[in-house]
């Protein structure tokens, strides 16, 4: 936030979607899908006093879940959406939306295909074709429209749910 303007905005992580992929985002329990679990430490406000009662129940938290088909978005970032033009979706060049987070919120990558482990484990990464010149300038693209957006008008530290 503080960075020089032509130098504080970047790509912090990168999904090329495949046929059968979808993404969830959301900020509501409600929507996260069953096997993913709430770390007390992340959560705050009315999830906070939910998560009291299950650890006064007798609930014992593991390791914070973490894998390369989860981003904790925060108050602040930015996601594009980028790719080709689609017929019912307005866009501006290859740009097809821009999310601006005013509140934490999960990305959630899944798909609906067979998946070896090792396919599992490497869920979004860029294949042969993600890295082509062309594919490259898209997200180019969308770095300078980021950027021209200014600095957010939020900005969290920590990922909390709540």
């Amino acid at each position: 936030m503080f960075a020089d303007p032509d130098q504080g905005v970047g790509i912090v992580d990168v999904w090329e979607m495949r046929a059968g992929d979808f993404v969830t985002i959301t900020n509501r329990c409600e929507d996260l899908p069953s096997w993913f679990e709430l770390h007390p430490t992340e959560v705050c406000g009315r999830l906070a006093y939910k998560m009291m009662e299950r650890l006064n129940k007798g609930y014992r938290p593991g390791d914070i879940l973490d894998g390369p088909n989860l981003w904790r978005l925060r108050a602040g970032d930015r996601l594009a959406w980028t790719g080709s033009p689609r017929h019912a979706t307005p866009c501006s060049g290859s740009i097809l939306a821009v999310l601006d987070f005013r509140e934490a919120a999960l990305a959630i990558g899944e798909t609906n295909r067979d998946q070896t482990m090792e396919e599992s484990v490497a869920f979004g990464s860029l294949t042969t074709e993600g890295q082509r010149p062309e594919n490259a300038a898209k997200c180019h693209e969308a770095v300078m429209f980021v950027r021209q957006m200014g600095v957010p008008r939020t900005l969290a530290t920590d990922w909390q749910l709540g």
